[in-house]
């Protein structure tokens, strides 16, 4: 039986894994959960497995009563998990990571759109002191269209997340060990310099505005922006019009 801390803010990719381990109770004990207030699905899953909701500050506390008994901490976290937890569990801390590591982490999914990369990808790592620095366990990449719609690559890369972490939790339940391999250098991008890059500059070329458009819209959050006399507008053009409406067909008929 593999006892397991759930670190998560919710996503498709957090819910598809809680889900999972919830599957797996014969074989799996998830000791808590530590969610934001706000992810309601995620707190639901909670309270029809009996799971405990609980705080950073709890998990410590239990540790330092020697009543913590944790081999693993599977992360879909939202901000850096501090050293005094991650030397909790007896095994090991991973981390689900919706991008390829080490080019993208933090927040970057717009990158890949901007700079037309052409792939994405997923990541499980090992996690240390660091954000999104640990050593990789294992790293999925994917071509993606250069047309592709910030949302939809969002959509495609916790599908492809929620795969990967069954496929390392499997492996853990085989008994299996989990080889990993250190990062090479790398780039972070940070929520701040997210919002700095989605700001349409008065240079910019119709090709670059329409690219940044596509980069950054993720409704409900604001997309690429223009800014009047102090105030910000999102921006949307016909692609992402015609994404709408693709969007409402579809909602129609399936009679959502």
């Amino acid at each position: 039986m593999l006892n397991v801390l759930f670190m998560a803010k919710e996503t498709l990719s957090s819910r598809n894994a809680l889900q999972y381990l919830c599957e797996k109770y014969s074989e799996i004990k998830v000791v808590g959960a530590v969610i934001r207030k706000e992810d309601t699905r995620l707190k639901e899953l909670c309270i029809q497995n009996r799971i405990e909701i609980c705080t950073e500050e709890f998990i410590k506390q239990r540790y330092a009563e020697g009543t913590c008994n944790i081999d693993y901490i599977f992360s879909f976290y939202w901000k850096r998990i501090e050293s005094s937890i991650l030397q909790i569990p007896r095994k090991g801390s991973i981390n689900f990571h919706p991008g390829p590591l080490p080019e993208a982490r933090g927040s970057g999914y717009h990158i890949a759109i901007l700079e037309e990369w052409g792939y994405w990808g997923v990541t499980a790592h090992y996690m240390d002191e660091q954000f999104d620095t640990g050593a990789i366990i294992e790293s999925v990449k994917f071509p993606i269209d250069k047309k592709i719609i910030n949302k939809d690559l969002v959509q495609i890369t916790h599908e492809k997340l929620s795969v990967l972490f069954r496929e390392i939790t499997d492996k853990l339940l085989n008994g299996e060990t989990l080889d990993s391999q250190r990062q090479t250098q790398g780039k972070y991008f940070s929520i701040r310099e997210i919002e700095k890059s989605k700001l349409i500059l008065p240079d910019e070329t119709a090709e670059d505005v329409d690219r940044k458009i596509r980069a950054f819209w993720n409704p409900p959050h604001s997309g690429a922006q223009i800014e009047i006399k102090g105030k910000k507008y999102t921006v949307i053009n016909e692609d992402i019009l015609s994404w709408i409406e693709k969007i409402q067909e579809t909602e129609k008929d399936t009679g959502l």
